[in-house]
């Protein structure tokens, strides 16, 4: 218990300099207005089943939204060991053109049932669905799982399990997001300035603790962005893409044509990266941000990214950590406790040849940890994928 306390007072000391940096955009935190000018009336899509932590989501397609969940908060936030952690898992929602959204849970067929699935960063390219996952040590550190999505002769969607590659030991827990540029090539975060035990977060020395809290505390970038073949069922071949260093690199998005945007969480910032004709990334624009930017998704429909994140002050973070299983297990369709986020547009000025950031909404109590938002095709519905909460939350748009 005691160690439990340890481990839960330096996660929070570390974070007390986000929280700090993130007030002091905002002076008066408590005085903002929630942005509903868009979006607004969050509430939780209700599932029967248990999907607490629905950290990322891609579109399948106008109707169907799928995505995986895994309790990222317990694990690396409060430190409890793997074998106490909820499984992870798979979910769609289904129905969203119709304007009756709806959640099922996913079947993984043939994902072998001796290792760990506690997934991370998704992306799908057609039909087939890349996954990153933290099997630390049943899987020997983290792999990114691919699946093939499909359906059954009822018409439930599957995800049939194809191959995996393997991170290498830079890769344990820290494999946050990915983008697949082509068959052979994908792009991976790693927010952590170390990779974690085996065992698990909460098997983290005291020395790597206070290593995750000197680089928040001042800054020190030893985050990437990492350029990646695939090998099937084997290691993959990585390196650190050039200009992409910060203080906790995480999600990544890209916008199908030479665009890659890159968010620094605990640095408050975005960079942008072109695809030069011979391949190579380079790094084109950093964009300074009011959110510790979590995910990234790109909007095909609208042409634009969006960011989502937090902009919480370290007394709400206090405050969640003693109401984890109350917030988790939250009956009601609503989030029960104050937790400041917002999504951002981030799209091309073509006046400038530069990418310009718009706030899109803000809200006190939409989720706990807002990690990503995707807009439906029609722009009815905002989806918020969550790296703590119970469920993805759904916005209607406002009137």
């Amino acid at each position: 218990m005691i160690k439990k306390i340890v481990y839960i007072t330096i996660i929070l000391s570390a974070l007390s300099g986000v929280w700090f940096y993130s007030i002091s955009n905002y002076t008066a935190l408590r005085a903002l207005r929630e942005f509903t000018k868009y979006y607004g009336d969050c509430e939780y899509q209700q599932a029967d089943f248990q999907m607490i932590g629905p950290e990322d989501a891609v579109f399948l397609d106008e109707d169907t939204l799928i995505g995986c969940h895994a309790n990222l908060l317990k694990m690396y936030i409060v430190g409890t060991p793997l074998d106490q952690v909820e499984k992870g898992g798979c979910y769609a929602v289904t129905g969203i053109a119709s304007q009756n959204p709806q959640i099922k849970q996913l079947e993984l067929i043939g994902y072998p049932k001796e290792l760990d699935f506690f997934p991370h960063g998704q992306y799908i390219k057609g039909n087939t669905y890349y996954v990153c996952n933290h099997g630390f040590k049943k899987s020997n550190g983290d792999r990114i799982e691919v699946f093939e999505v499909a359906k059954s002769q009822n018409g439930d969607i599957q995800l049939v399990f194809k191959y995996f590659t393997h991170l290498g030991p830079r890769f344990t827990g820290d494999a946050n997001d990915l983008v697949v540029l082509d068959n052979q090539r994908f792009l991976v975060t790693d927010w952590y300035p170390i990779a974690y035990p085996l065992e698990g977060p909460s098997h983290l020395s005291q020395a790597g603790r206070e290593i995750i809290q000197l680089s928040q505390e001042k800054q020190i970038k030893e985050s990437h962005l990492w350029e990646c073949q695939f090998k099937i069922n084997q290691l993959a071949e990585c390196k650190i893409v050039e200009g992409s260093n910060g203080v906790m690199v995480n999600g990544v998005a890209f916008d199908q044509k030479e665009t890659i945007l890159v968010s620094d969480t605990f640095g408050f910032k975005l960079r942008s990266f072109k695809i030069q004709k011979d391949g190579s990334l380079k790094l084109e624009q950093v964009i300074d941000t009011r959110l510790a930017a979590d995910n990234i998704n790109f909007d095909k429909v609208r042409n634009q990214f969006l960011v989502s994140g937090t902009l919480t002050p370290q007394t709400d973070m206090q405050n969640l950590i003693p109401n984890v299983q109350q917030v988790q297990y939250n009956p009601g369709n609503k989030s029960i406790i104050t937790f400041w986020a917002g999504v951002d547009i981030v799209k091309l000025d073509e006046i400038t040849n530069q990418l310009t950031t718009t706030e899109l909404f803000t809200a006190e109590k939409a989720n706990v940890i807002v990690a990503g938002g995707l807009i439906s095709y029609s722009g009815d519905y905002l989806f918020l994928t969550s790296y703590g909460d119970k469920s993805i939350s759904v916005c209607k748009k406002q009137k």
